[in-house]
């Protein structure tokens, strides 16, 4: 556990994943640009955001940031490790409103030959990254990304991708190193 800015971060535990999934159903319906595209509605993303959150408890993989005066999670980061397997699950389970999504990613990675790089390989794959309203311009993404990235190279990830949709989450990982290999105008 790492306290900064009056922010508890922590890795995503079973305590959490209500709270998780109620922060990324509140914060994607109404910041990432695809879900605002498609009038994505809280209540349609939490199923899907149940599946992932639920994935990423057992995976142990992801952080929550939490205000530590309320315990509310005030911040996510959805990351796994990339696998061919999980990307079929991903892809199987998304609900037909967010078939674009589906699609957006297979484009993507398609482009970036993921499929190629996926054999015999260790990627870390940043999913979602998020954080509430009320809690933003408190750098939150950043060191959410941060504790993150930390934590996969000290489980001997070869690389780290992520598919930024927004443009603070583009920003604060091209400010961690990330560079732009493919993209797609949508």
């Amino acid at each position: 556990m790492l306290e900064e800015n009056e922010i508890v971060y922590e890795i995503l535990q079973e305590k959490d994943i209500e709270q998780t999934i109620n922060c990324l159903v509140d914060v994607f319906p109404s910041a990432e640009p695809m879900s605002k595209a498609l009038q994505v509605t809280p209540s349609e993303l939490y199923p899907f955001a149940e599946m992932i959150c639920q994935k990423a408890v057992a995976e142990g993989l992801s952080h929550v940031a939490k205000d530590p005066a309320t315990s509310e999670v005030a911040g996510f980061i959805i990351s796994e490790h990339l696998s061919n397997e999980s990307e079929e699950e991903v892809h199987k389970n998304i609900p037909q409103k967010f078939e674009v999504f589906s699609q957006v990613l297979k484009e993507l990675h398609e482009q970036y030959e993921m499929e190629k790089k996926l054999v015999n390989s260790k990627i870390f794959h940043i999913f979602l990254l998020g954080a509430r309203e009320k809690y933003r311009g408190r750098k939150i993404g950043n060191k959410l990304l941060e504790n993150n990235l930390k934590m996969a190279a000290q489980a001997g990830f070869s690389q780290a991708i992520v598919e930024a949709s927004g443009k603070i989450s583009q920003h604060i990982c091209r400010k961690y190193g990330f560079e732009d290999r493919v993209s797609l105008d949508y």
